[in-house]
């Protein structure tokens, strides 16, 4: 479904744990990473072998973790206990998400926050999930599920400022859930 740099995914999945970059996908297709609910894409077989939370007991917010503890099948990890704020809008379509991780190392850098799960193994309540970063070429990757909709952007135009603090990404989708439909995201780390 989406052709993606092999040596990229490698590099990002190794930044603090963060999965759900780059469009890391193990699947037949060379799909998306993990995301949210069923309408995601799939894990690597490396990444979904044990769901993890990065969650703290205190931080591991229902509205964030859409009220899941990372034990569930099909629940990869669950990302709601780290600084960062994700604004998203995807059409009509806006949102907050705070308990986010950023990560850098050199050049990449990314951020996610929600629930990353296995698609064709998860089988709860749709979840949220945002994940976004920037390629060493400079472009950047969206990937979100709201509820049940999954949407990807490939190619988007991608702004780190504030000593990569805070990121601000662009883009149309091409494929998911539909051609031509504006995302944007802000991230504060």
């Amino acid at each position: 479904m989406y052709r993606t740099n092999g040596a990229l995914c490698i590099s990002l999945l190794a930044l603090a744990g963060v999965l759900a970059v780059a469009g890391c996908g193990g699947g037949a297709n060379g799909g998306a990473a993990a995301t949210g609910g069923d309408a995601g894409g799939t894990a690597s077989p490396a990444t979904s072998a044990s769901p993890a939370t990065s969650a703290s007991a205190g931080a591991n917010t229902s509205a964030c973790s859409g009220g899941l503890t990372g034990a569930e099948p099909g629940v990869v990890r669950i990302v709601c206990g780290g600084p960062a704020t994700i604004r998203v809008r995807a059409g009509s379509v806006s949102r907050q998400f705070t308990g986010g991780q950023c990560a850098q190392a050199g050049d990449l850098w990314s951020a996610t926050v929600g629930v990353i799960t296995e698609a064709g193994v998860y089988k709860g309540p749709p979840v949220d999930v945002v994940s976004v970063n920037k390629d060493s070429s400079g472009g950047g990757t969206i990937q979100l599920n709201l509820g049940k909709k999954a949407y990807f952007v490939e190619g988007a135009s991608f702004k780190l400022s504030d000593g990569g603090k805070a990121a601000h990404l662009h883009g149309t989708t091409k494929i998911l859930p539909e051609p031509g439909i504006p995302v944007t995201v802000d991230v504060a780390c």
